[in-house]
């Protein structure tokens, strides 16, 4: 048996944006005004993945722990630059359990977009 550091285990930044898996589980994409905060009032666009581990007993987005449809993550780009709206959210269930979704935050800033991700943490 060969041991290996958790630090090898984790793949990199650069390696995800990388991947060859192209796709993210989204529950819906749809431009509101940010309700919270310093954005608040301003025009976004809400990427909303789908799936979270989590149960917290506050999550006001229970219907996005199930379901959702595969996007190819070009083309949720396409779809958030389209809206015509500087600002985009990023946000779940909790997205981050998705690990490709660090090539579309990735993709969204190199599209020049205005990025927040909201997370469980």
């Amino acid at each position: 048996m060969t041991a290996v550091s958790p630090s090898a285990a984790v793949a990199t930044p650069s390696e995800i944006v990388q991947s060859p898996l192209p796709r993210l589980k989204i529950t819906e994409i749809f431009t509101s005004l940010q309700g919270e905060a310093d954005t608040a009032g301003w025009p976004t666009v809400f990427v909303r993945l789908t799936g979270c581990p989590l149960r917290c007993n506050y999550c006001d987005t229970a219907y996005a722990f199930h379901g959702g449809t595969w996007w190819d993550i070009d083309d949720i780009v396409a779809e958030v630059l389209a809206q015509g709206v500087r600002h985009v959210c990023v946000t779940g269930g909790e997205p981050l359990a998705q690990k490709r979704c660090l090539v579309l935050l990735q993709k969204l800033c190199d599209a020049g977009m205005d990025v927040s991700l909201e997370t469980s943490g």
